[in-house]
């Protein structure tokens, strides 16, 4: 007789799944090391932290803290009032 696909075995692969996806989060990408401000005039810096179509990354992709994230965020906004970044 074959066994029915119940809803536990499907969240039984999801957590399956989700736990080899948190294997990628030790490897992400630290774009901060060694910066001490983020500086609004800085476009080397801040287009790390922006996609090519001006959206800015979430801090899971960049390996930001909270207090870093929110310093990105101010300081891509004020570059692209400036007109440094579009």
């Amino acid at each position: 007789m074959a066994r029915m696909n119940n809803s536990r075995d499907s969240r039984d692969d999801r957590r399956k799944s989700r736990d080899r996806d948190d294997a990628g989060a030790a490897r992400q990408r630290r774009s901060l090391d060694g910066v001490k401000t983020i500086d609004s005039r800085d476009y080397d810096l801040l287009s790390r932290f922006v996609t090519e179509y001006g959206k800015i990354l979430p801090a899971r992709l960049t390996g930001a803290n909270p207090k870093q994230q929110r310093q990105i965020k101010r300081s891509v906004r004020r570059a692209r009032n400036i007109g440094l970044m579009a």
